[in-house]
């Protein structure tokens, strides 16, 4: 029965896309851009996450189409037995519509996940534990001026686990005005979620520093201080993390 539904959710996405793309065309509507992003994280839990994901969205102002699709890989350890360790990996496609502006936009999105050996608690699994339809909201602000605030959030919430997951980050110029290549800031993310007594919650927050290598290529790293709970744990668990993030558009 699953595996039926997962044949109709893949089917309705395949069908959506198709009708996109081909409306598009008709419209001769600007083509369709790609951009690739990856994201490493450790903490002194033993715990480690990796991401890798592509957008594909259309050029131009106003509302247009998107789809997204991102890997991710969990290892997270309960207590400080190594012996409690666990893995999960999933498959996160997800199609919307977003909207740009000049220096704003924002954009809706839903898909599903699909995880192999499902945790509905796992700690960190920012896209959800467990199979599910997911509901996705991201918005982002570019300021005027010599020195100009980048603001962005996203949020991401899984159904099939009931885990949502919402990280806010903003960011000043940093070093050469003219040049600009450089920007420090700092994120907070909050995520948990679960159920069937498997639930769990983290709270993080730290610095970040963003470089622009090329204009098509940046990279983020973050520094910062988690703190980890929730019913699978007996108490909460204070952690450092470190995070480094990279994206292309060519």
């Amino acid at each position: 029965m699953k595996l039926h539904g997962y044949r109709k959710v893949v089917l309705a996405l395949a069908g959506f896309a198709s009708l996109t793309i081909g409306r598009a065309a008709e419209a001769q509507l600007p083509q369709f851009h790609p951009s690739f992003y990856a994201s490493a994280e450790a903490d002194t839990r033993n715990s480690q996450f990796y991401l890798l994901g592509m957008y594909v969205g259309m050029g131009g102002l106003g509302w247009s189409p998107y789809f997204n699709v991102s890997a991710y890989s969990l290892h997270y350890r309960f207590t400080s037995a190594s012996n409690s360790d666990s893995t999960l990996s999933a498959v996160s496609p997800t199609l919307g519509i977003a909207y740009a502006g000049r220096r704003q936009g924002i954009s809706f999105g839903g898909g599903y996940t699909w995880v192999d050996h499902e945790d509905p608690g796992a700690p960190g699994a920012e896209g959800g534990g467990s199979n599910g339809a997911t509901a996705s909201i991201g918005a982002y602000h570019n300021g005027s001026g010599r020195s100009p605030t980048h603001t962005q959030f996203l949020s991401n919430y899984n159904f099939g686990s009931k885990y949502f997951w919402a990280r806010g980050r903003a960011s000043v110029p940093f070093g050469y005005l003219g040049r600009q290549t450089s920007r420090i800031g700092a994120e907070i993310v909050g995520q948990g979620g679960g159920k069937n007594g498997r639930k769990s919650n983290s709270f993080q927050a730290g610095p970040t520093l963003e470089y622009a290598w090329t204009p098509n290529f940046r990279t983020t790293g973050v520094i910062g201080y988690k703190s980890v709970g929730g019913e699978i744990f007996t108490d909460r668990q204070p952690a450092a993390y470190f995070k480094l993030e990279g994206s292309f558009s060519p």
